[in-house]
């Protein structure tokens, strides 16, 4: 769905947080929003991945739930946490840099709520999002640390393994088991090998949420592969 649709969304749950602050509000303002909300409800159903219907219908059938409670700040605290969440889905962040909001929702309502944020899924992405070069400051892993401490270690190991492994299997290739001439396009297949970690390692970096798109997978993958096989192919013959 197109970022304007999340947009809507965005400011449906807005205008509902909004709402709680005022004595009396309007009746037809209130219904035109809830009724936004429900078709909104309907086109994630139909339409969105899994994880994002997960989440997304989560944070609505909840907040319906909250609206029922008839508890004014509950409503405005639920809200507050979730109204930037469609976010997620115009590229702009990523789950776990929610971790703040939606444990202190928690800490104040129960551990029951947002249970999803304690989970370690993958979010792939056709194109990189619009904050990808926030991923390359080493605050951006922060929030998934202090969420998964014991899980973010073996992701950083698995991530470090995708990167280097071609480069080992490469080298032991040309060196030990059919060893190649000393030339300059050793070199150019070890960068071939690197390009392909760097594909690798993207896609670990998906369970972290800071995957940047199939384009880059796919053209390290394939632009490696090719490089490092067109480097053999110089060496051997």
């Amino acid at each position: 769905m197109k970022a304007s649709f999340y947009k809507k969304l965005q400011d449906d749950f807005v205008m509902i947080r909004f709402m709680q602050y005022q004595d009396s509000f309007d009746q037809g303002k209130y219904d035109s929003t809830v009724l936004s909300i429900r078709e909104a409800r309907k086109k994630i159903n139909m339409h969105s991945a899994p994880a994002e219907k997960n989440i997304l219908l989560y944070c609505i059938d909840t907040l319906f739930e909250i609206l029922n409670e008839g508890d004014k700040q509950k409503i405005f605290d639920f809200a507050d946490a979730i109204h930037n969440i469609p976010e997620i889905y115009m590229q702009k962040r990523n789950l776990y840099s929610f971790r703040k909001e939606l444990k202190a929702f928690q800490k104040k309502y129960g551990k029951h709520y947002f249970a999803f944020i304690n989970g370690v899924k993958p979010h792939f992405t056709k194109k990189a999002p619009e904050n990808k070069w926030e991923y390359f400051s080493a605050a951006s892993d922060e929030d998934f640390k202090r969420l998964h401490p014991v899980g973010y270690k073996w992701l950083c190991g698995i991530g470090i393994t995708a990167l280097m492994l071609p480069q080992i299997f490469y080298l032991i290739y040309v060196i030990a088991i059919n060893p190649a001439p000393n030339e300059w396009t050793l070199m150019l297949g070890y960068v071939g090998t690197f390009i392909v970690g760097i594909g690798l390692f993207n896609i670990v970096a998906a369970w972290i949420h800071q995957y940047l798109g199939h384009l880059l997978t796919a053209v390290c993958l394939l632009g490696g592969t090719a490089l490092t096989l067109f480097s053999m192919y110089l060496l051997y013959t």
